[in-house]
This record gives structure tokens, sequence and C-alpha cells, in this order.
């Protein structure tokens, strides 16, 4: 049985090394010298501010669990933001966490190098393989990645227990630097220390760029966090694990930096070929006995860093496998080749080849720089799912952990400050590849579909939406087709019409809802989607459903203002098309016509006045611009009207050029004489190639819209029918008169 690990060694320990980096030792003295203690502590302060807001967002995130995890950051990513966006997040963590390996073990590499170099045979041995000091350092840095890997494939206890021998060597270590004011000499008698307290520095670094040099100092708690599979009580631990190792380090980095500035500030600059003061020569000076202490310091600083990443970058790589975010090929690293057993450690060699392409790919200055920025993109969007947890006021999200969403915001917006100061164009880069990677997921591993906090959050955000609208008035100006739209769910054709109809009115320019009716007879498989409610029936008349259902009241006081019906028998359209349009509903009537394969980009609407044809030119209008949206050709607009007896050419004409001007609708003009023929044989002669036509419905008459037919039912079906060899048609029927422009 694997054994499971509590605070102080499955948290506190991991994180406390990795925060205890080589910056302490190698960095921090040259930056106190130049910036002096009063603004090399702000920065040691605002630095941890960051890790800290992480930490706020973190214990939010855990303790709304009941069960965390194996995976660390990644696996709150995942809860929080669904499996494609988690899932980049948790890439980009690992493929951090893995190269930061490297870096970790060529810090060692540096001064033990130089240890190395001073014993006997060493030269002789290094000239007759003909290393150069480069490669010198990459060999020792191999060497220690294969000692991290061998005892993270021993198992987390082995290596766990190493740590914590590492914990106690690294503590004296800094002990020691602590106390060297009490027993050190000042540098006028060859010791270190100056005759007082170097407040203000000598210059040499601008502020911010003294922030970024120092900034990597506090970016190790994931170290711990990734443990979050191997814990006793993973949402008790992370948490206090977390707080208790940045509350500590911090006061750490604090005292050092005191003594630090204590010290000469002349000897911690750098020389004058710009190599970096060594701590461990200024110690040396009188004080040996912390030098060695300080020696050891730095090599196991930068080996409990290297050691931690080896537990954790394997178990986070496990983690994306068995939730199928790698690609097949990967698979294998999800399971352990002992037998029986249940570390990652076929996740551990996968990691640990990337470490030695990191050893041996030369100068990885840039690539420190990448690593750094993808760790405060994981930080970043850590605080920003915390954010998002809150602001979406979802009733499932109920930590025990009392944080503040603007604890969360302030430590995404100063992780996304702190990128731009390393780089701005790779940190767009990085962002840029997460995006990639996103897309990729929600493609290929989450089926095009958003899971996680995002619907919580839009639906708050219309919530807040909804309830400002209500205090506006919508006006003429601000129209748009909120469209129910109905079909019965035994055909196809009229589901698929219905859709593809709606989708063109109310794509860019309203809101639609479906509906399908389903006959107590029908006993196919109905797939409603997301956006679709099934209307069962049994006894009563489907009209009354479909009464009911359009004139139902919506959030945010909207109402539906137009409902488009299938031609069905099954339904009394006469009635039902009245008392639609009597309760303020426009009605729509789609017959899909005859496709001739010869059609003009053209819409036809035929005009017989404002009350009914200005909702015709409005739809026209919009269907034009939802095809050009979707690069379809942007189709014209002709506006076709029948004079009538006593009716004048030129003034009816003039006053639909008029009316077009006026309402700023790009369109053609076209009168034709009174015709005796039936009104479906003149429609046919001139809008045959048209490729939709609207007009008014069969029966409508031409003024006035109290009543709608004057028709019955079977005369009703046999005008409909006199359009069968039309291109699509769509009737209309307006319940009032829309304005096409601001009449104000």
């Amino acid at each position: 049985m694997q054994k499971k690990f509590g605070t102080i060694r499955g948290v506190f320990i991991p994180s406390y090394e990795a925060l205890f980096g080589a910056v302490l030792f190698l960095v921090l003295p040259m930056l106190t010298g130049a910036m002096g203690f009063w603004r090399m502590a702000l920065i040691v302060v605002l630095s941890n501010t960051v890790t800290l807001a992480t930490a706020f967002s973190l214990a939010d995130c855990v303790t709304n669990l009941r069960q965390v995890g194996p995976g660390g950051m990644y696996a709150l990513a995942r809860r929080s933001f669904g499996r494609a966006f988690g899932g980049s997040i948790g890439i980009q963590l690992f493929l951090a966490q893995s190269v930061s390996i490297g870096f970790y073990v060529i810090g060692f590499a540096e001064p033990l190098q130089e240890v190395l170099s001073g014993l006997p045979g060493y030269r002789e041995l290094v000239a007759s393989l003909g290393l150069s000091l480069l490669e010198q350092k990459q060999v020792i840095a191999s060497l220690l990645a294969v000692v991290g890997c061998v005892s993270s494939l021993i198992g987390a206890d082995f290596t766990s227990r190493i740590q914590v021998v590492i914990f106690f060597i690294l503590t004296a270590s800094i002990g020691a630097i602590l106390i060297s004011p009490l027993v050190g000499t000042p540098s006028s008698e060859g010791g270190v220390f100056a005759n007082r307290l170097n407040l203000t520095g000598l210059g040499g670094f601008g502020f911010w760029v003294a922030f970024a040099a120092f900034f990597p100092a506090v970016t190790g708690i994931d170290a711990g966090v990734g443990m979050s599979g191997e814990l006793k009580d993973a949402r008790k631990s992370l948490p206090l694990g977390t707080f208790l190792a940045i509350a500590v380090t911090a006061l750490g980095y604090l005292g050092v930096t005191y003594v630090y500035s204590l010290m000469d500030p002349h000897l911690l600059l750098r020389g004058e070929g710009g190599e970096v003061p060594s701590l461990v020569a200024l110690f040396g000076r009188n004080l040996p006995a912390v030098s060695l202490l300080v020696l050891l310091g730095i090599l196991f600083a930068t080996g409990s860093s290297a050691l931690a990443y080896f537990l954790t970058a394997p178990r986070t790589l496990k983690t994306l496998a068995e939730d199928g975010i790698l690609p097949g090929f990967l698979s294998f690293v999800r399971k352990d080749f002992v037998k029986g057993g249940s570390e990652p450690r076929w996740a551990t060699l996968v990691t640990f080849l990337i470490v030695l392409g990191t050893v041996w790919s030369g100068d990885i200055t840039f690539v420190s720089t990448v690593v750094g920025i993808c760790f405060l993109v994981v930080y970043g969007w850590i605080n920003v799912a915390a954010f998002f947890e809150r602001m979406s006021g979802n009733p499932s999200f109920r930590p025990t952990f009392r944080g503040h969403w603007a604890i969360s915001l302030y430590g995404a917006l100063l992780a996304l400050a702190v990128i731009g100061l390393f780089n701005v164009w790779v940190g767009l880069g990085v962002l840029g590849s997460q995006l990639l990677l996103f897309w990729l997921l929600l493609k290929y591993r989450a089926g095009g579909r958003l899971e996680g906090v995002w619907w919580g959050l839009i639906f708050s955000v219309l919530q807040w939406a909804f309830g400002r609208m209500r205090r506006i008035i919508q006006g003429t100006k601000n129209w748009r087709p909120v469209m129910g739209v109905f079909a019965f769910a035994d055909r196809p054709e009229q589901i698929e019409q219905g859709v593809r109809v709606a989708s063109r009115i109310t794509a860019f320019k309203g809101l639609s809802v479906f509906n399908l009716l389903r006959p107590d007879d029908f006993e196919g498989e109905i797939d409603s989607g997301g956006d679709t409610a099934v209307i069962f029936q049994r006894k009563n008349p489907f009209s009354a459903l479909i009464r009911g259902a359009a004139l139902a009241a919506m959030p945010g006081g909207l109402v539906l203002n137009t409902v488009l019906l299938p031609l069905d028998r099954r339904l009394n359209l006469i009635d039902l098309v009245e008392e639609l349009a009597g309760e303020g509903r426009h009605v729509l009537l789609y017959k899909h016509g005859v496709p001739r394969g010869e059609e003009d980009e053209r819409i036809d609407v035929w005009w017989k006045g404002q009350e009914n044809g200005n909702l015709m030119a409005l739809l026209a209008y919009i269907i034009r611009e939802t095809d050009a949206e979707r690069g379809l050709p942007r189709k014209r607009i002709r506006l076709i009207r029948v004079l009538e007896e006593r009716m004048e050419r030129v003034r009816e004409e003039a006053e639909l050029r008029s009316l077009l001007d006026v309402a700023r609708l790009e369109g053609e003009v076209l009168v034709l004489d009174p015709d005796e023929r039936p009104f479906d044989e003149v429609v046919e002669e001139h809008s045959r190639d048209a490729s939709l036509v609207l007009m008014g419905m069969p029966g409508q008459r031409a003024s006035g819209l109290a009543r709608v037919f004057s028709l019955d039912r079977r005369e009703f079906d046999r005008q409909i029918a006199r359009f069968d060899e039309l291109p699509p048609v769509l009737f209309v029927k307006s319940a009032y008169r829309v304005a096409l422009f601001d009449e104000e």
C-alpha cells in the first residue's frame, strides 16, 4: 500500500526547499548591494504577495473539493476550467517542471565544478577526456539528474526521506548566514561586514530589473502542491503547508537580506569581468565554518529543488495521461513498470529524458525565461480560476476557506505584470501556445464543448445584464428577432429547415429557442442538444402547446416576438397564426421550395404595404447580413409591388425608393402593372430565379392587422400549395408595424 504524507513532509518541506533556491545564495547578495535594504526588502515583500495571493486562490479551490486527487495545480485548473482549458495549463506546467529540473542540476554543477577542480587528478582527468568547462558542468549535472531519477524511481517515500535530510542541511546553512554578523569581522580587518547598514545601495539596477531578477525565488510552491495525490488529507495539508512555507521563507529572505545589507556593498557588486561575487569566497575570509555551510546550502538548494520536481513533474504527466489529455502513444506513462506498483515510473523516465535534453542544450538563458513565464502563467490561471469561481456565484462553490475575489484578481494581474517585466513577446508566445493547445484539446479531446466554471460565469454575466435590461426601454431602434422555432420530432426535414432558417435570422442579430413537438406515437431517439426543448404531446392539440410556449415569460423581461412554424397538417395554422398575431407575435411559415441550381444572389420582398412589408424588408436585411458574415455572397434585396387600380406608378415607385433611402437599406425597386393573373403566377414569373422569396401569408388582407385570414383551412392549404414550384418562400405575418428606422 502506498504511503501517504502529512502536511510537513508532503507539502511544507518540498515547497520550502523549492522556495529557498539558488537565488538566495547567488543572486540576492548582488541585488542587495546594488539596491540597499529598503528597496530590496520591498521587492521581497512584493514578490511574495504574488505567491501569497496564489496560495489564497489555491485554498479557495482546494477546500471546495471533496477530494483533490493527483496532479497538483493541474488538477485544480481542470476542476475549474474543464478538460480542454485545464489540460492546456497542465501540459505547460509539466514541461516547465521538467525543464526546471535541468536548470537546478546545472545550478548544482556550477559550484561543485569549482570544488572538484581543486582536487588532485581532476584536471588531468578532464584534459584526457577533452572536456570543456561547459561540458564538465553538463556531465556533473547529468550525474545529479541520474541520482534524482533513481531516487524517484525507488519511490516517493525514499525521496521524501532524502528531502528531510536536505531540509536540515539547508536550514543550517541559512541559519549560519543569519548569525554570521554576530561572529564576523568588519571589512577593514579583512572581513565582509561594514560599519553601517546599507539602506540605499550603490545602484546599478533599476527597481523592476531587480524585481524580475529576484522573482523566480518565490515560484516554488507547486513543488508541494504537486504532491496532492500522495497526501493523507489534501484539503487540509495543501493550504496549511503552502501558507506555512510562504511565511517561513518570506521571513527567511527578509532576514538574509538584512544580513547582506550589513556587508560591505562594494564586495557584493559584479567584478570588472562581469563575474558574480562568490558568497563562499567572501565568508571564507574569516568564517570558514559559515563558508562551508553556505557551499552546502548552494549545493543542496539546487539539488533539493531538482529532487522536489522529480517527484512532482511525473505525477503531473501521469494525471494528464489518465485524463485522456495526451496523445495515445503516451498512454504508457499512466502505468508503473513494477508489478503492483503505483509510482509514476514510466512518467519519471520521460521526465528524465527532458531533463537531459535541457542539460545538453547549451545556452539555456532564453529557455529559462520561457520556463519562468510558464510558471507565472500557471500561477495566473490559478488566481483567475478562484476569481471566476467567486464571480460565477455557483451554488456548488462553497469553500471552507474564506478568501476574497479581490485577492485572486490581484494575484492574476500582478502575475501578468511580471510576465511583461520578463519579456512581453515571450509572454505573448507562451500564452499563444497555451491557447493553441486549448483549441486542439477542445476539438480533439472535449468534443468542442467547454466544461467547468464557464457556464456559471457567463450565466452570472447574463443575469447581471438581464437585470439592467429591465430598466431600459427597448424602443423601435433596438428591435431584434427573439424567435421561438417549432418542428415535429418525426419530421427530420422540418427540424433541418427550421434550424437553418432560424440561424439565418438570429445567428448574429437575435436569439432563438428551438422546440421539438413529440407525438405520442413517436418512438425514435431525440438528441435535443443544449438549446432545444422537447415538448411531449398526448391528447391536447399541438396548437395549444405552441401558443403556451410562445407566450411564456423569459429571463430579463425578454419575450418571444417572432414564431417560426412548420407547414404541418397537424397544426390548425389559420387559428394559431391569428391567435399569435393577436398576442403580439410575428409569425413566419417556411416553405422549402424547389432548388433550381441557377438562383440569382437575390432576396425578393413582395410588398403590399408597411404593415407587413416593413418586417419582411427588415428580415431580408438581417438574412443578407448573416450570409455575408458567414462568407457567402452578399445578396441583393429587391422590393416588388404589384399596382392596384387607381395607383400611380411614379408615386408608388418614389415612395418605395424613399423608404429604402431613409431606412438605409441597399435594394432595388420593381413596380409591376396591374395583373389579372393569379398572384402565384406573377410571383413565378418574376422570382423564379431568386434565392429566397418573402411574402405575406395567403388570405391576408392588404390593409389593417385586425384579422389575418378570410380563408378556410382547405383553401389556405391550396393557396400554399400553389407556390410549390418556387424557390424557398418565407410567408410573413406581422403582428404590428415594425419601424425600419428610428422615427423619433
